[in-house]
């Protein structure tokens, strides 16, 4: 039998790809304005503010499983999913916005505590609008290629939060607000208003696929024969999906552990200290990247369509090990701007590795349910998020305290020391070429090609025909 090819419309693709927008925000934006506003602005220490992105993390890997188990049984007259999508972008929106309008005149302590119940909330929100939200991508197509294109909508968007993102900390800075504070107050507000506007374009743009009444009872009933503890060993026990997640865990966890070091290294490294120059070369940076992985997702979906998902995603491990080695000798105090090459390097592996991955995460959905005869794309899509964001929560617990192992002293301004420094550019470089390098080693054992994926896919069509 030769596979059905199926076309998903424009409107399906540009709304699910508008709501990667609003996880994008909700993911990155934390990330970037947490140690300059909780540790430069308020003077928090930058192991704590570490130590509570980490336990953010941990709370957000356990609602995650939760809330994908929960979302792939519940059934309502807007799907499954919208409804999470809906109610979980607005609460996330709000709650992230409640981050920043902390009180004047509290001691890093109340702050402290301040910081870590407004996170909590925010990211028990953002678990029920982004896992719903990466379940409905990989339901939505059951063609190999299709999918790859309708994450490639998400993949060219998505960037576009992370742009905003990057330039968050530099607005913050503007001439208008009277100080930062005031600032990351607005700016956090109008972040938040748009996190939540796109999550809401998904549910308004996208109508979940229509299924096989029969074969949606009998998925059903093979799932509520099985307990949430049964989808987690089936998950444990699938080779593709755990040879996948720790390959892409491995890839976020290295970036993830320098990724608030970069604000960091461009200011006291290359800049001396100068914290508008750094801010602005930050956000340039990221602009670049974003912008070149949005140019590059395009070519990403057609090579991937010409030669497999595999062997791209391979090649993207490789060129993202080669570019943090160069990144060494990008970093110049004498010529600051040459960073940047960087950035235009960027954008291949960023657009395969994040676009890919969930792909074939899809695909590793059908091979469960051949074996299984369960569809559990929601559990599936925590499980994998689990994962990586317990990998991110020890990821961001160790990135504060890199800065404190490497001897950065807030007080000392741009006179740190020579090893300081040395330490910090060292760690920018070497750590996610190393984690490049390991996502390698593991990934080369993947078993799903195309020709192993769309034997799958056929056997079952057959078996749903045939029932």
């Amino acid at each position: 039998m030769t596979p059905v090819k199926s076309s998903l419309s424009f409107k399906t693709k540009l709304g699910f790809g508008l709501g990667n927008i609003g996880v994008m925000i909700g993911k990155q934006a934390p990330k970037a304005l947490s140690l300059p506003i909780y540790n430069v602005a308020l003077g928090v220490s930058p192991a704590w503010v570490g130590t509570v992105l980490a336990l953010s993390r941990v709370w957000d890997a356990v609602t995650d499983p939760l809330v994908g188990h929960w979302s792939d049984r519940v059934t309502t007259r807007w799907g499954r999913r919208k409804p999470f999508i809906f109610v979980g972008s607005i609460l996330a929106g709000l709650f992230f916005a409640s981050i920043w309008w902390f009180p004047r005149g509290l001691t890093d302590v109340q702050y402290l505590l301040y910081y870590i119940a407004t996170s909590l909330l925010f990211y028990l929100a953002l678990t029920v609008f982004s896992v719903p939200w990466y379940a409905m991508g990989y339901e939505l197509s059951e063609d190999y290629d299709e999918r790859t294109r309708l994450q490639g909508f998400a993949s060219f968007l998505g960037p576009a939060g992370q742009v905003l993102v990057a330039w968050l900390y530099p607005l913050t800075q503007q001439a208008y607000f009277t100080d930062t504070i005031e600032g990351v107050r607005f700016v956090g507000l109008g972040a938040g208003l748009l996190l939540a506007g796109f999550g809401c374009a998904t549910v308004f743009m996208v109508k979940e696929r229509p299924v096989d009444e029969a074969a949606a009872k009998r998925v059903k009933e093979a799932a509520d024969k099985q307990s949430f503890w049964a989808g987690v060993k089936a998950a444990a026990r699938s080779r593709p999906f755990v040879i996948l997640t720790a390959a892409f865990t491995s890839v976020i966890v290295g970036v993830s552990l320098v990724g608030g070091l970069g604000f960091y290294v461009h200011t006291y490294y290359l800049y001396g200290g100068d914290t508008k120059l750094g801010g602005e070369l930050t956000a340039q940076n990221m602009t670049i990247m974003l912008t070149c992985a949005v140019a590059f997702t395009p070519v990403v979906v057609k090579l991937s369509t010409r030669f497999g998902k595999k062997a791209i995603f391979t090649a993207a491990l490789i060129w993202g090990f080669l570019r943090t080695c160069s990144l060494w000798f990008l970093l110049d105090p004498a010529n600051p701007q040459l960073a940047l090459v960087n950035g235009f390097l960027w954008g291949f592996d960023n657009a395969a590795v994040f676009m890919l991955c969930h792909a074939m995460v899809a695909d590793v959905c059908d091979d469960d349910q051949l074996k299984s005869g369960t569809r559990r794309e929601g559990l599936f899509g925590a499980l994998y998020g689990w994962v990586f964001k317990t990998g991110l929560a020890m990821a961001f617990a160790i990135s504060g305290y890199i800065l404190v192992i490497v001897g950065f002293d807030r007080d000392l301004g741009g006179a740190q020391t020579s090893d300081t420094l040395f330490w910090m550019k060292a760690s920018y470089c070497g750590i996610p070429a190393m984690a490049f390098l390991f996502a390698l080693i593991i990934f080369i054992r993947y078993p799903i090609t195309r020709a192993v994926a769309e034997s799958v896919r056929e056997q079952l069509d057959r078996r749903n025909a045939g029932a």
